[in-house]
């Protein structure tokens, strides 16, 4: 990487956001108010897509939302990406890959972008197609090969099986102001449940170039809607690393690939074990896992679930929260004396997030993070990381378009528990196991 990116990695800073706002920087704590000169790595925006000269940053860091909070804590993070939509100049690239797209905030502003001379290029999956997505398409443009367009993809976009979907939750910016390349991945789509009736985090990246250049290719086998080999890529840099599925390979030595169809999160927690070195881990000297995991379930859960409670067999402290867990996942976690509780209120019939004709009962106010923590041995050495992306631990995240950042950094690992312990700890937030709780915590529909 180079030194100039290096420097915006290494001042990348780092929100938690409950009732208010909090920055902490990677290298010390900043004061939300700090101007932009004083966040060192973080450059401003100093046009906004009028032409002001008003000042405009894009925030860069974790992002949570609170759906049982008020307005702005409900809606953080679709602000985010909806500021970075208003900001972005003509003449700029907006890519945009998300699940399902239903707010009609999101479609206008994608419209007005187009309208004042900005690309902008938007994936959908197919299971949800509104009328958002139809007037979007037909204002932007459907043809693939042009520079503004909204396409769908019928299961995953780079794999044919039925059983996937192109699941990414990724936002995209050329630039915004003097601000270069934005990528912002998170567990939340744009639709009005991602803020009222969901938990959800975000990550924003600004100026990592072979990041994004890997975004950018990944991106243009999306568009293709077509079969892609090999299965996964991985980018690598001294801090992130971020695991694609169905991908493309780019620059050699930061970018690798591999055909394996091994289940990349099951590797993952087989390299965590459970003495910490000195300095790492609790009291104890164990190491600590924190799951807070969306859909577990199906025997690729089981399995999951399985690890999980051998990690806990040879002394790992672990903890879980889950919202669509099986009762065999459950089952395993209880049995092994893992602590676990769930994330899902308002039990009852409601639409599918799969089909839109269909309805089924299950839970209108869940989590819906995919992201787990470790603070011990990983690799057989001390770290302190964090996974967070689209996959959930259920079939259907074998089969479809993913992407999971990994993280190493001590703030950023403080960021994610601070929020599992927010949720833990709130009877609005989680619940015994077992039980179908018809109240809803969360904020109406």
């Amino acid at each position: 990487m180079a030194d100039e990116n290096a420097k915006k990695w290494s001042t990348w800073g780092v929100a938690v956001l409950t009732a208010g706002v909090m920055a902490l920087a990677v290298l010390g704590v900043v004061p939300a108010s700090a101007s932009p000169e004083a966040l060192e790595g973080r450059t401003s925006a100093v046009l906004t897509a009028r032409g002001s000269a008003a000042v405009w940053t894009p925030f860069t860091g974790i992002t949570f939302n609170q759906p049982t909070g008020n307005s702005e804590q409900r809606t953080r993070i679709v602000r985010r990406i909806h500021e970075a939509i208003d900001h972005t100049p003509p003449g700029e690239t907006i890519r945009i890959a998300t699940y399902n797209l239903g707010l009609k905030a999101s479609a206008d502003k994608l419209i007005a972008a187009k309208k004042r001379g900005v690309r902008v290029q938007v994936i959908v999956n197919a299971n949800l197609i509104g009328p958002l997505e139809a007037r979007v398409q037909r204002a932007i443009g459907k043809n693939p090969s042009q520079s503004s367009f909204l396409i769908f993809c019928k299961d995953a976009c780079r794999n044919p099986s039925v059983h996937g979907n192109m699941h990414l939750k990724v936002y995209s910016f050329t630039r915004i102001g003097v601000t270069k390349k934005l990528l912002i991945s998170s567990s939340s789509n744009l639709g009005g449940p991602a803020m009222h009736g969901q938990w959800n985090d975000s990550i924003a990246i600004a100026g990592e170039d072979q990041l994004f250049a890997t975004w950018w290719a990944l991106f243009d086998q999306l568009r293709k809607d077509r079969t892609a080999t090999p299965r996964r890529v991985t980018y690598t840099s001294d801090r992130i690393t971020a695991y694609f599925q169905r991908p493309f390979a780019g620059d050699a030595g930061r970018v690798s690939s591999s055909a394996t169809v091994n289940d990349a999160p099951y590797v993952r927690l087989s390299k965590v074990s459970c003495n910490a070195p000195t300095g790492f881990g609790n009291s104890l000297g164990k190491t600590v896992i924190t799951v807070n995991m969306r859909a577990w379930y199906g025997e690729r859960g089981a399995r999951l679930a399985r690890l999980l409670a051998l990690r806990k067999k040879y002394g790992c402290s672990v903890k879980v929260i889950g919202s669509l867990m099986s009762k065999e996942v459950v089952k395993i976690l209880v049995g092994a004396r893992i602590p676990v509780k769930a994330a899902d209120w308002d039990w009852g019939p409601r639409p599918s997030t799969s089909d839109a004709e269909k309805t089924i009962y299950g839970p209108s106010c869940y989590a819906h993070l995919k992201y787990v923590t470790v603070n011990g041995a990983y690799k057989s050495r001390g770290d302190r990381l964090v996974w967070a992306g689209s996959e959930n631990w259920s079939p259907p995240g074998l089969s479809s378009d993913e992407v999971t950042f990994e993280i190493h950094d001590a703030k950023v690992v403080k960021a994610y528990n601070d929020q599992f312990k927010r949720m833990w700890d709130s009877t609005r937030a989680t619940h015994r196991v077992g039980i179908e709780p018809r109240t809803r915590p969360c904020a109406g529909s």
